[in-house]
Formats: C-alpha cells, structure tokens, sequence
C-alpha cells in the first residue's frame, strides 16, 4: 500500500514481511507479476525479461569476478544478480543495470537500507542508510490493530 509501517507483502507459513524483502526475494525468484483490477480481472502480467539472460549472466560474471560490492571478495559461485535500478521502479534487464552480489550484500541494499550508485570510471560507491532507516518485521502494534 506504499504507507509507513504497512506490510509488503504475505509470505505463506510467515506472515507479513516488509517490502524490502519482497524486493529481495523476488530479486532471487522466478515470480511474475499479475495486476488484479476489480472482480479479479487481470490488468497487466509485468515485463517480460525480469532475469538475466544466460548470455548476460556469462557477460557479468566476466565482468566481475565476484561480488561487486566495494572491497568484497566473494566468488562469482556466491553471488546473485541485482538491478541497480530495481527491474520494480524501471530498471532494464540489461548487463549495464545489473551487478553481482553475495547473499549478504544483496541482503544490506534491500533490507539494511544500504545504497549502491555508480561513479566515475564505473566503480561503484556504497552509501550507508541514514538514521531514520526502517527495515519492518512486521506491522507496528497499531497498524496491526487496524
């Protein structure tokens, strides 16, 4: 619903879980959007290329190495594909938009708050979450009442 300390989403078995960790997990998984208008009609079925292609997988573990996160070091085996303009708000599907990163660092850019943004010559600068950063569990007690 896009409102301060609402859930993003139902997770079977789990409950509400906060929209970064949708984000994350639909980064790693084969999901498909549907778009459901009033009385279950279908409005849209998303884009269609979310995930890499196998060529521009090879062409980012080429290009990488490994984990692209500033000074990590591990191997292309531990790492997952990620939108540095999440494929969510617009980003393409293409080797420019996309970066390699390990479990950890995938996890601090979509549930720790933590930014990634290109620099000069391509290098990428990691930027801390601000203060006010909030990564929800679950609803705050009053949302939840509602």
């Amino acid at each position: 619903m896009g409102l301060e300390g609402a859930s993003g989403g139902d997770l079977e078995f789990a409950g509400p879980v906060p929209a970064a960790t949708v984000q994350r997990l639909a980064c790693d998984a084969r999901v498909r959007r549907v778009l459901l208008g009033p009385n279950s009609a279908v409005i849209d079925v998303g884009r269609v290329l979310r995930l890499p292609s196998p060529a521009a997988r090879t062409a980012l573990r080429a290009r990488s190495g490994g984990c692209e996160w500033p000074g990590c070091d591990r191997p292309v085996a531990f790492t997952n594909a990620h939108h540095l303009v999440h494929w969510g708000h617009g980003g393409g599907t293409d080797v420019d938009n996309l970066i390699l990163l390990c479990y950890r660092h995938h996890w601090l850019i979509h549930e720790g708050g933590w930014q990634l943004a290109r620099v000069e010559q391509g290098r990428l600068l990691a930027i801390a979450p601000s203060q006010t950063h909030r990564s929800w569990i679950r609803a705050p007690a009053a949302a939840a009442d509602g």
